[in-house]
C-alpha cells in the first residue's frame, strides 16, 4: 500500500519537476532543441570603478550543469548543480587581481541551500506582449539561484536567468564567442581589459554601466541584456541574456508540435484514478475488517488470479485458431 502511494505522488509531481531537456524544450506546442548549443557558453563584462576595474563572466549552459575542469581553488568554483553561474574578478589600484564573488545564478541547488531550475518556456508569438509577439523564438526563465548559499534568509538573494532565444537563420550561437578560462582551472595575472585589448577586444557601447567584452569587429551572438537588483519582494538578482540562432527558428524545429498532450493527460489520469482507487479500498478493508498484504486490495482475488486467467483465455485462443485450420478432425480421401 505504501509502494502504491509512493508511486502516485511521484507521477503526480513529474511535470512540475521535470528535468530540463535542451532537445525538446516545448513552448505552446512547439518544440524547440538547443542541444547543438550544448556546453558552457559565457559573455564577459567589465565595469571601471575609480581606483579599480571590475570584470564578471557570466556562464551558462542549456543542457545541464556547469563542470568544472582542472583543479580550481576552494571558494572560486561555481557550486556543482549550478546551470548559470557569474564569476566577478577585481583589479585593485596596486594590479593585483582577485576573485570577489561567485554567484550561482539558476540550477538544482537545493541541497545546498539554493532552490530548483524550475524552468519556464514561452513561446514569444504567442506572448501577451504585443512587441513579443513580432519575434520568433522562446524566452527561458531558470530559477533555483540564491546568493550567498548559506547564512541567514535575511541576507540571501534569490537568483534567475531569463534568457530569449531568437530566430536568426544565419548564425549556429556561437559567434563571437568568450571562452571562459573559470572551467580549465587558469586564473588572470593581470587586467583583463589590457589583455583583452592586446588580443584585438573591445567593449560594446549600447548597454551603459556594466558593458560586454567583444572582439573587434564581431557581433557575438550571445548578448549581456544587464544584471539588476529587485526588491519588489524581497531581494531579487536577475541576469538577461538574448541568444541568437539558428536553433530558435520554428522552421528549423520543422515546425515539431507537442501532439502528445491529450493522451499523456489522459494515460496521467487514468494511472491516478486507478492508484487513488486501490489506495482508498487498501485503507478501507484495513481499517474495516484488519486485512492486510493482497488481501487489503479490492477485489483481491480477482487480482490474484488474473494471471491464471489470463493465460486460460490465451490457451483457449490458441485452441480456437488452430482448430479453425483444421477439418473437423477427418483426413482427405
Amino acid at each position: 500500500m505504501h509502494f502504491l502511494l509512493s508511486l502516485a505522488l511521484a507521477a503526480a509531481v513529474q511535470p512540475a519537476t521535470a528535468m530540463l531537456a535542451c532537445d525538446r524544450i516545448v513552448a505552446d506546442k512547439q518544440i524547440f532543441d538547443f542541444s547543438p548549443l550544448r556546453g558552457p557558453h559565457s559573455v564577459v563584462t567589465t565595469l571601471h570603478t575609480p581606483p579599480t576595474e571590475q570584470n564578471v563572466t557570466y556562464t551558462l549552459d542549456l543542457c545541464g550543469p556547469l563542470k568544472r575542469k582542472g583543479d580550481v581553488p576552494k571558494g572560486e568554483e561555481c557550486p556543482n548543480g549550478s546551470w548559470a553561474c557569474a564569476i566577478k574578478r577585481l583589479r585593485a589600484a596596486d594590479g593585483t587581481t582577485s576573485i570577489t564573488q561567485v554567484i550561482p545564478l539558476a540550477g538544482n541547488l537545493a541541497d545546498q541551500g539554493g532552490g530548483s531550475l524550475d524552468h519556464k518556456a514561452t513561446r514569444l508569438k504567442t506572448a501577451d506582449s504585443h512587441a513579443d509577439a513580432q519575434q520568433e523564438g522562446v524566452r527561458l526563465v531558470l530559477q533555483g539561484g540564491r546568493y550567498p548559499l548559506d547564512g541567514a534568509v535575511k541576507d540571501r538573494q534569490n537568483q534567475r536567468v531569463i534568457v530569449e532565444l531568437l530566430c536568426d537563420k544565419e548564425r549556429e550561437g556561437t559567434e563571437g564567442e568568450w571562452l571562459v578560462g573559470e572551467y580549465e582551472g587558469s586564473s588572470y595575472t593581470g587586467s583583463v581589459n589590457e589583455t583583452l585589448k592586446k588580443n584585438g577586444f573591445s567593449t560594446r557601447e549600447d548597454h551603459p554601466g556594466e558593458r560586454q567584452l567583444t572582439r573587434e569587429g564581431e557581433d557575438p551572438a550571445l548578448v549581456f541584456g544587464g544584471y539588476e537588483i529587485h526588491d519588489a519582494d524581497g531581494t531579487f538578482g536577475t541576469l538577461r541574456l538574448t541568444w541568437y540562432t539558428k536553433y530558435a527558428c520554428e522552421s528549423i524545429a520543422d515546425g515539431r508540435r507537442d501532439h502528445w498532450g491529450f493522451f499523456t493527460w489522459f494515460v496521467i489520469l487514468v494511472f491516478l484514478g486507478t492508484a487513488s482507487y486501490l489506495i482508498f479500498g487498501s485503507w478501507l478493508n484495513y481499517n474495516r475488517y484488519g486485512a492486510t498484504g493482497w488481501d487489503a486490495l479490492p477485489h483481491s482475488d480477482t487480482i490474484r488470479d488474473a494471471p491464471s486467467m489470463l493465460s486460460d483465455w490465451i490457451r483457449r485462443l490458441i485452441n480456437t485458431l488452430q482448430g479453425s485450420g483444421s477439418r473437423g478432425g477427418y483426413s482427405a480421401v
